[in-house]
């Protein structure tokens, strides 16, 4: 979709957040970030100049805060939207209030050309990290490289030929087992393990 603010290349909105439930009472509130934007931190190399990426992150109201507090302390000049207040107990009408009060100092992000290139924000929304996501479920960017160096690792079981082996030591105790029975041989019953290794 087209960019907005084109002035600074990203537009910024929290649409919606969803509540993650954890074990008894415990769990939190993760707001949907969605980003649009033409700037190249976002991009990978077969990217166009004026092609626009869009993706999402979700983040906590701790993150959400620490990255206010960061930009307020970098950037004294710009008198961003109040940060929601602090409660113990969040209910759903303050989460609501949240998510619209985290919406408009996202916008005021976005419009304000400083704040919308700083390494802040460009940390926040995942330029180095692996929380951003793309909306057709790839990942950003800069972390196609970390990704195929997960894969990397996890490739060594394949290269494994343990599989085969344990294969091969089953059939071999199959072969004495009938054998045995062939031969008439009345022996307590082998006791196999979980990992197929024989115990007489």
């Amino acid at each position: 979709r087209q960019i907005q603010n084109t002035h600074t290349g990203l537009d910024l909105s929290v649409p919606e957040y969803q509540e993650i439930r954890g074990k008894m009472m415990s769990g939190h509130v993760e707001y949907h970030i969605v980003v649009v934007t033409r700037l190249a931190a976002f991009k990978s190399a077969k990217h166009k100049p004026e092609d626009v990426v869009q993706f999402m992150v979700s983040k906590k109201y701790s993150e959400i805060e620490e990255l206010y507090q960061r930009l307020t302390a970098r950037y004294p000049q710009v008198s961003l939207p109040l940060l929601p207040r602090k409660v113990l107990f969040v209910g759903e009408s303050d989460i609501s209030e949240r998510r619209a009060m985290f919406n408009d100092i996202m916008k005021f992000i976005s419009k304000d050309e400083d704040l919308a290139t700083s390494p802040e924000l460009l940390e926040f929304l995942g330029t180095k990290s692996s929380s951003a996501v793309d909306f057709k479920g790839k990942n950003m960017p800069d972390d196609r490289e970390k990704e195929d160096e997960e894969n990397e690792a996890l490739d060594f079981f394949k290269e494994e030929k343990t599989p085969d082996l344990i294969s091969q030591l089953l059939s071999v105790e199959d072969v004495k087992k009938r054998e045995k029975k062939e031969g008439g041989d009345e022996e307590e019953e082998e006791i196999l393990d979980p990992l197929g290794i024989i115990r007489y």
